[in-house]
């Protein structure tokens, strides 16, 4: 995956899908949303693991949140 692939997240921006796998690379964390592989803080790694498989939506909004919405979350 090249540098220009990857989405870094805005204030107020929010991405939805499935979350089919996670990749720790350079101290941050590769998220892979859907078909978009998101840039994430490496503290969210514990949180989002539990989460591989499920339909969640993470929002930047004075930090990072994390939600499942598919109704089979923790």
């Amino acid at each position: 995956m090249t540098h220009h692939e990857v989405y870094r997240m805005r204030e107020l921006d929010e991405v939805l899908g499935p979350l089919n796998g996670l990749e720790v690379a350079d101290g941050w964390l590769l998220a892979l949303i859907g078909k978009i592989p998101v840039l994430l803080p490496l503290e969210l790694q514990d949180c989002l693991q539990s989460l591989l498989g499920k339909r969640i939506g993470v929002l930047r909004l004075d930090g990072y949140r994390v939600r499942c919405i598919d109704g089979r979350g923790p």
